[in-house]
C-alpha cells in the first residue's frame, strides 16, 4: 500500500530523530573516551595519592568537569577495586592504577609491590558521605588579624560560588606566616599542581644543565636520534629545533591545546601511548622560535629528554637525592605515563607546604643564594621570550612582563600556574611566596590579583629582607 503524504512525513521525521539521537550518542561516546580517562585518573590520584574521600573527588572535581559536555556525567559510572580506579561512559572505559612511589598511571599495569595509600578511604565507605565545605585554619599562632583576614578573603565564595579554594600558604623571608585549608584538605594532603609541573621540570633540567648533561642549545632531532628513536616517530620535526624552543613553548609543533574531545592534548594525556610521542609525530606548524603556542606536548618531550639523562636510575630516586632531600620535601608524587616517563606537563602532587618550599627554592635561586639552582639559570628561566605572543612566558614560568598580568605588582613577579586555579607566586623584592590550590572550574574565579596585592601591601611595611639565604621554618 503506498504511503500517504502524512506517512512519508512521519517516516522522514523518525529517521531524522534517529539520526539526531545517533549523532548525540556518537558525540557522547567520543567525549566519553576522554571523560573516562579523566575520571579514572583523577579518582585514582584523588583517593590514593591525596587521601581524599572518593565522594569529594567526584562531587568537586570529576562531575563538574564532565558536566561541561552535555550528557557525559549522566552516563558516568565509577568504581574502585584494590588499587585501581575505573570509569565507564557507555562503551568507553578506562582504568588508572596506583603504585607506591609513583602514584597513579592511566592504562598501566600495576606492579607487584603496589599497595594503596593506607590513608586513602575506600569508595564503598565514603560514597554515601556528604562532601564537606567547612574550612580549617592551621595558621601560625602569631599571625596578625590583618594577615589572617587577607588569607580568609582568598576562600570567600563569590555570588554563585565556584571559587573552591582548598589550600593557601604564605611565606615571607623563608618563614611560614599564614596557611589555611578547606576540609577535607589538610597540611599533609598532596594536591595536584597540573601545569605547575612544567616549572618543576624546568628546574630539573636546570640541574642537569649545570652538570653538563643537557644544554638549552641541544638539537632535539639529534638527541632523539642518539637515543635510538626510530626516525619515522619524529619525521616531520624541524632540524632547527632546540631544547630551549621546547621549554619556551616556541617549538612550532602542530600541537593543539584546546581540551576538546579528540584533540592533541586530550589524546596525549588520556590515550594509551607514550605521551612525548604525540607532539613530535605531528610535524611543524611554524618555524621553531618564531611563535609562542602554549603546549603541554612540548614539556612532555622535555621530560623524555631529561629522563634519558638519568641513565638506569629511576627518576623517583634521582628526584629524592637531587631535589626532595635537599629541599626537605615530604614525599611528593610525580606520576608517569604508561611508558614510565614522568608526565612533566601535568601530574605533580605535593602538599601546599611543599609547593611553598619549591617556591622558596625559586626565590632563593633568583637572589643567587641557592646551591641547587644557579642565579643565572633561574633568571634565564624568568626572562621574557622574544617570539610572537611570548612576552609573558619564560622557560616553564609565567611572567609579569610590563605588569600585564598583575598591574599592581612588580614586573619581576613570576609564577607557576596550573589548571583549576593552581598558583605558586614568587615576588622577589617583597621576599614573598604565595601558594594557592583549588578546584576552580572557571579559573577567573580564583581572583588571585587582589589577594596578592593585599599581601604585597601588608609586607611592604616590613623591614627589608636579609641578603643571605634564609632557612625555611616550615614544619
Amino acid at each position: 500500500m503506498p504511503l500517504t503524504q502524512r506517512g512519508r512525513v512521519m517516516r522522514v521525521f523518525w529517521v531524522l530523530v534517529l539520526l539526531a539521537i545517533g549523532g548525540v550518542m556518537a558525540v557522547v561516546h567520543s567525549a566519553g573516551k576522554v571523560g573516562v580517562g579523566y575520571a579514572a585518573k583523577q579518582l585514582c590520584s584523588g583517593v590514593f595519592v591525596s587521601g581524599l574521600p572518593a565522594r569529594f573527588v567526584l562531587d568537586n572535581d570529576i562531575e563538574p568537569r564532565l558536566a561541561t559536555v552535555p550528557l557525559l556525567s549522566r552516563f558516568l559510572t565509577t568504581d574502585i577495586n584494590g588499587a585501581t580506579a575505573s570509569a565507564r561512559v557507555l562503551t568507553a572505559q578506562a582504568e588508572a592504577t596506583y603504585r607506591a612511589g609513583y602514584g597513579c598511571t592511566l592504562h598501566g599495569d600495576i606492579a607487584e609491590s603496589a599497595t594503596p595509600n593506607p590513608a586513602a578511604p575506600s569508595l564503598a565507605s565514603d560514597l554515601g558521605a556528604q562532601s564537606k565545605t567547612q574550612t580549617t585554619s592551621a595558621q601560625h599562632t602569631a599571625t596578625p588579624q590583618a594577615l589572617t583576614q587577607i588569607v580568609d578573603d582568598a576562600f570567600a565564595e563569590p555570588s554563585g560560588g565556584g571559587r573552591n579554594t582548598l589550600a593557601m600558604v604564605v611565606m615571607h623571608r623563608g618563614q611560614l606566616v599564614a596557611e589555611r585549608y578547606a576540609d577535607p584538605v589538610a597540611p599533609s594532603t598532596r594536591l595536584q599542581g597540573w601545569s605547575m609541573n612544567k616549572s618543576l621540570m624546568a628546574s630539573f633540567v636546570g640541574i642537569q644543565v649545570a652538570k653538563g648533561d643537557l644544554a638549552l642549545t641541544d638539537n632535539v632531532a639529534a638527541r632523539l636520534t642518539a637515543l635510538g628513536v626510530p626516525p619515522k616517530t619524529f619525521a616531520g620535526l624541524s632540524e632547527a629545533m632546540t631544547l630551549k624552543h621546547l621549554m619556551s613553548m616556541t617549538s612550532g609543533l602542530d600541537f593543539e591545546e584546546r581540551y576538546f574531545p579528540g584533540d592533541d592534548v586530550t589524546e596525549m594525556l588520556y590515550g594509551h601511548g607514550p605521551m612525548w610521542q604525540v607532539p613530535v609525530g605531528l610535524g611543524q606548524r611554524h618555524e621553531p622560535g618564531k611563535v609562542f603556542s602554549y603546549s603541554s606536548g612540548d614539556t612532555n618531550v622535555v621530560s623524555f629528554l631529561w629522563q634519558n639523562t638519568l641513565g638506569d636510575e629511576p627518576y623517583i630516586d634521582w628526584l629524592q637525592r637531587e631535589v626532595y632531600a635537599p629541599l626537605a620535601l615530604t614525599e611528593p608524587l610525580l606520576e608517569p605515563d604508561v611508558a614510565g616517563f614522568q608526565v612533566g606537563s601535568s601530574f605533580a602532587n605535593l602538599t601546599a607546604r611543599d609547593w611553598a618550599r619549591v617556591g622558596q627554592w625559586w626565590l632563593d635561586a633568583w637572589h643567587g643564594r641557592d646551591a641547587l639552582l644557579s642565579q643565572g639559570w633561574q633568571r634565564t628561566a624568568v626572562t621574557p621570550g622574544d617570539s610572537v605572543g611570548g612576552a609573558n612566558y619564560g622557560l616553564g614560568f609565567w611572567l609579569n612582563t610590563e605588569q600585564r598580568i598583575f598591574p599592581d605588582l612588580s614586573e619581576n613577579t613570576f609564577y607557576s600556574g596550573g589548571n583549576s586555579g593552581q598558583f605558586v607566586v614568587v615576588m622577589p623584592e617583597a621576599e614573598l611566596v604565595v601558594v594557592r590550590l583549588g578546584l576552580t572550574l572557571e579559573e577567573s574565579k580564583s581572583a588571585m590579583a587582589p589577594v596578592l596585592v593585599a599581601l604585597n601591601d601588608y609586607f611592604s611595611k616590613q623591614v627589608p629582607a636579609p641578603a643571605t639565604k634564609v632557612a625555611s621554618a616550615l614544619p
